[in-house]
């Protein structure tokens, strides 16, 4: 107990009560902003997995075009008597082979190093 507490006991609990009020505004206001920081935070990885997510859509759908008409091509050039699927299978491969790794993409020299075999759904040598 200090002097000031024995000789102005009132005074001593009122200055007591008040720290203890400021502390309680101080950690409610520190609450108050954590709190939004944690739900702007929320709110932008929300935003930012919308946004992914329509990209990716976006490619799914531009992917099933370009293959929806390269499809579309080699039918027609098939068709036509211009060349055989199995020729277009071993070009394929004579330029997958280009880059330097057999991955069933290009590949950048770069990347050559580091590339993981590419597993497509559908083998070029399949006739449709």
């Amino acid at each position: 107990m200090s002097f000031f507490d024995f000789f102005f006991p009132e005074q001593a609990q009122a200055s007591h009560l008040r720290n203890i009020a400021e502390t309680q505004s101080l950690r409610a206001h520190q609450d108050g902003q954590n709190r939004f920081r944690e739900e702007r935070e929320r709110r932008w990885e929300s935003s930012r997995s919308q946004d992914l997510e329509r990209r990716v859509e976006e490619l799914e759908n531009d992917l099933g075009q370009a293959g929806l008409i390269i499809e579309s091509l080699l039918q027609l050039l098939e068709e036509k008597g211009v060349l055989k699927r199995d020729e277009v299978a071993k070009r394929a491969i004579e330029v997958d082979l280009a880059d330097g790794v057999r991955d069933g993409k290009l590949t950048s020299p770069t990347d050559a190093a580091h590339s993981r075999p590419f597993l497509p759904h559908r083998k070029w040598d399949e006739a449709k």
